[in-house]
């Protein structure tokens, strides 16, 4: 784990069936997995031991001081276990003071699949790792707030939650001002800070590792895309339905399009102009809105003050694997820039 430490609250938001994240809120923030699998039919989860604590837990650890939360989970499941793993849904936050009683401390727990990966583990932090059923875990466990996140997990696995496909939409990132612009507007590109925010999105983005990229033709839409493409990889596709001409003309089109590539069974990203992305939201809401078993409650991520997503940033729905494509967690990121 990492010193650093994060004071203020960071912009984000989580909500499932049983958790509802709104900001930070301690001086120190930390942010971890609770990897599973299903093995011979059974749920599974991976424990860590820490021989500083000579304790079990989780892998985990505090915010490097310029990451997010979904960064710092997913880079401390690497480095303690070796494991590059998709987040899944969220597990909650669970909240304590530090042993000397005078800072609070919180830690954001994701859950996330384990498959056709070997822990390792680092042999510093983590001297041994245990696969265990979910009533091992419970006893294995020293702390019992630890415990919190499996429970949720549990809960998740019995009620077809937990195996999830991410859906992410992304709003491009800050362009240059249009008034300042004389070519062709498709043209029109990113501003320097609209750069410096398009890298800050591929480490963010590195948490869901969407493999289908759907963005327009517009050179602003593609150059936010383009620093997680180049490191990371992913089949970048154009589609005129995401041009804002389009979605104007045939707004019908438009959501028949999106909910085709939302059904699709692969993690997928779109990365569209400010006012496609509200369009793209609102139409999400109605979704939900539509489903008379919905789990999640979309006003906890996005209100009509906050009814659009800010440059750069993100949504991420997920949608479960067994029960039709229902969407089971939404999340809403900014990325961290300097």
């Amino acid at each position: 784990m990492r010193p650093a430490k994060r004071i203020g609250k960071l912009t984000t938001a989580r909500v499932t069936a049983v958790t509802n994240d709104q900001g930070t809120n301690a001086k120190i923030v930390a942010a971890g997995t609770v990897p599973w699998r299903i093995k011979s039919g059974q749920l599974q989860v991976l424990l860590i031991h820490r021989p500083q604590y000579d304790d079990w837990s989780w892998p985990k650890g505090r915010l490097d001081p310029h990451e997010t939360l979904p960064e710092t989970a997913w880079r401390e499941t690497k480095e303690e276990v070796g494991l590059r793993l998709t987040l899944g849904i969220p597990l909650g936050v669970i909240r304590y003071k530090t042993s000397n009683g005078n800072n609070r401390k919180e830690v954001w727990y994701w859950a996330a699949r384990v498959i056709d990966q070997r822990p390792k583990p680092d042999a510093n932090e983590v001297d041994e790792t245990r696969w265990a059923s979910v009533e091992e875990a419970t006893k294995l466990l020293t702390k019992k707030l630890d415990k919190k996140p499996l429970k949720v997990l549990a809960e998740a696995y019995e009620a077809h939650h937990l195996a999830t496909i991410p859906f992410i939409v992304l709003r491009q990132a800050k362009a240059i001002p249009a008034e300042s612009w004389t070519k062709d507007e498709v043209d029109r590109p990113l501003a320097d800070s609209g750069y410096t925010q398009a890298k800050a999105v591929a480490k963010l983005l590195r948490g869901w590792a969407p493999t289908r990229i759907v963005t327009s033709k517009y050179t602003r839409s593609l150059e936010t895309i383009a620093p997680f493409v180049k490191k990371y990889g992913g089949a970048v596709r154009n589609k005129k339905w995401v041009n804002l001409r389009t979605v104007k003309a045939h707004p019908n089109f438009m959501a028949k399009r999106l909910r085709t590539e939302f059904k699709r069974h692969e993690p997928t990203l779109v990365c569209a102009q400010p006012s496609v992305t509200k369009r793209i939201l609102k139409e999400i809401k109605s979704w939900v809105r539509e489903d008379r078993h919905a789990v999640v409650n979309p006003k906890h991520v996005y209100t009509e003050k906050k009814s659009n997503l800010s440059p750069g940033s993100i949504l991420v729905v997920h949608r479960a694997t067994h029960l039709s494509g229902k969407i089971v967690s939404v999340e809403r990121y900014e990325p961290y820039v300097n």
